[in-house]
């Protein structure tokens, strides 16, 4: 397991409860989920820039679920990817251009209407960033993660 990954698992697991929203008896038709095999014909397509430059783009299958109970508690999918240093994260974190840098992405949870994504950035020794993106379902997300990087998240046609 990475260390971005490890990471982000325990910031989630120390995360107290009471900040976590709580299931309630109402049922929401508009929660999402990713990943899962499912006949929904939607696509959610994520890219990742680094200043001014296109370092990881992709795209991957949302469908609605009526509960959060429905998502697979113990499957976890994450989008990894690489690329150079050379950028400095959080204005302390100093990176050189022949460090790999690894991104991560996951699906952090789900509220009405969106989809939270978690991003991580480490080194092999070090987390460089660990943040959240929140995805509207009707259309474009962009979230400045860091100086110079962002994401964006976009209905993608179905291939």
């Amino acid at each position: 397991m990475s260390l971005g990954r490890l990471a982000a698992i325990l910031i989630i697991a120390l995360t107290p409860s009471t900040l976590w929203c709580q299931d309630s008896k109402v049922k929401y038709d508009n929660l999402w989920h990713w990943f899962q095999s499912c006949h929904a014909k939607r696509d959610l397509g994520v890219e990742v820039v680094l200043n001014g430059k296109m370092i990881y783009k992709s795209s991957f299958p949302v469908y609605p679920i009526s509960h959060r109970s429905e998502t697979e508690e113990n499957f976890q999918k994450v989008l990894a990817f690489f690329f150079k240093g050379g950028h400095t994260f959080q204005g302390e974190y100093h990176t050189v251009p022949s460090q790999k840098i690894e991104g991560n992405i996951w699906q952090a949870g789900t509220d009405p209407g969106v989809l939270i994504l978690g991003l991580s950035f480490s080194t092999k020794t070090k987390i460089l960033l660990n943040t959240l993106h929140i995805v509207k379902q009707d259309g474009e997300s962009r979230s400045v993660l860091d100086r110079g990087l962002f994401v964006r998240t976009f209905p993608a046609d179905r291939k």
